[in-house]
């Protein structure tokens, strides 16, 4: 059950996943679905996904779901934006690569 988060994002899950098909196993990620669905949608050996709406508060827009399958957005990159309400659960903000 590699999750693209834990793995270290999308490449390194696509790595996991040519081993997996190598192999002939199965996937199932269960963490991220607003990313997973995406990765689903290209490797033949990821049957299902699965969902936690704890999640949805991060993001303005929802996972579509339809007759039991998620629909993979249209939406430009992963099809999702941030919600205001992330700012508010900042610990720390860091900026990386600034001008002199």
């Amino acid at each position: 059950m590699p999750d693209a988060p834990r793995v270290g994002g999308i490449t390194p899950f696509l790595k996991v996943a040519a081993l997996a098909d190598h192999a002939g196993l199965m996937l199932a990620p269960h963490f991220a679905m607003e990313l997973h669905v995406h990765l689903a949608a290209c490797y033949t050996r990821e049957p299902w996904v699965e969902h936690f709406e704890w999640l949805e508060p991060l993001f303005n827009e929802k996972l579509e779901t339809r007759d039991g399958r998620m629909i993979v957005p249209t939406r430009p990159g992963l099809g999702l934006t941030l919600s205001d309400r992330v700012a508010g659960w900042t610990a720390q903000a860091s900026e990386v690569g600034g001008r002199a």
